[in-house]
């Protein structure tokens, strides 16, 4: 039998890092940042298509 400790293993750990709400409010920022890039890059797409000389 495999001895059971009661130390967290590194997902654990991992995933109780992440819930600590500074953490979660630096989660959002970088998801908020990345979709506007996301946003951003997809208007430039749409305006080369229908305007390609634009720019």
């Amino acid at each position: 039998m495999a001895a059971c400790d009661d130390r967290p293993n590194l997902v654990e750990r991992a995933v109780f890092k992440l819930a600590e709400p500074k953490n979660q409010a630096r989660l959002l920022q970088v998801a908020w940042k990345i979709s506007l890039l996301m946003m951003i890059m997809g208007f430039m797409i749409i305006i080369k298509t229908i305007y390609p000389d634009f720019m």
